[in-house]
């Protein structure tokens, strides 16, 4: 009898693993079924109206009132760069550029912002609890063929100054940037009262008097004077005095600024 006994108890263990092995195995099933659904793409996240898109005639800026890190959608995606209030160095809010307004997964409002980061033209959602958003009737067109800067206000041009651009060597980087912020500076900066730091950076230059190569519209005097139509400089615009005081007056962070043929 003692055989019996030992058949019937292998028997009840190999059944038992079975059980375990097939419980398991129903368990991942059920773990596979119930798998999160995909991430929502930018096309799945409505959009907002107003959509806050620029045009010729108008255009919105977000003033940060707390430090954000924009991401790649909005409330989702990939974490980009971290951005606060106030520009480092100077301290003068951050305004940026607002290109589109949409929602997140859970309907709260978004803003993708031009970034004032390497490469140009780099953007980022931002969640717009974060900003005072406001109109900008304010547009900058500078041709690099003319050699002119000229403003806007809600389509209409109400200023033109000659300008001196770039080298062949260390061009003025063509594309929609925007100002960064408004400098001013001391009485006796070649600069000029007035440096407009814009998102733009040089394409040549990574590192200029101990910046990142930022392009900025400047006043030229001193060892920096230009004549308008010529290209001295290492990218920035350079507006002969005293027609830098008259743009600056006119600008504001965050104002779009296209540089281009």
């Amino acid at each position: 009898m003692r055989p019996r006994v030992i058949v019937i108890a292998v028997l009840a263990l190999v059944g038992s693993t079975l059980s375990v092995v097939s419980a398991s195995a129903a368990g991942q099933r059920q773990i596979e079924e119930v798998a999160p659904p995909p991430e929502p793409t930018l096309a799945d996240l409505p959009l907002l109206e107003p959509s806050y898109r620029p045009t010729n005639a108008v255009s919105w800026t977000a003033r940060l009132v707390a430090p954000v890190t924009s991401r790649s959608l909005p409330g989702g995606g990939l974490l980009k760069r971290g951005l606060k209030p106030w520009v480092p160095g100077t301290g003068n809010p951050v305004e940026l550029m607002v290109l589109e307004r949409r929602a997140d997964a859970e309907g709260d409002p978004w803003l993708k912002v031009l970034l004032p980061y390497r490469p140009n033209g780099s953007t980022g959602w931002i969640p717009e609890s974060a900003t005072i958003v406001r109109r900008n009737p304010i547009l900058v067109v500078i041709s690099l063929r003319r050699h002119t800067l000229t403003i806007y206000r809600e389509g209409r041009k109400v200023h033109r100054v000659g300008v001196a651009l770039g080298a062949a060597s260390t061009p003025t980087p063509k594309g929609r940037f925007a100002v960064y912020q408004e400098v001013r500076e001391p009485s006796f900066s070649p600069l000029g009262p007035w440096a407009l730091h814009l998102t733009a950076h040089s394409n040549v230059l990574f590192e200029y008097a101990g910046g990142p190569g930022r392009v900025a519209i400047h006043g030229a005097r001193g060892a920096l004077w230009a004549e308008a139509g010529t290209n001295p400089s290492h990218g920035c615009i350079r507006v002969p005095d005293p027609g830098i005081g008259r743009v600056a007056a006119l600008v504001t962070p965050g104002t779009p600024v296209i540089i281009g043929r």
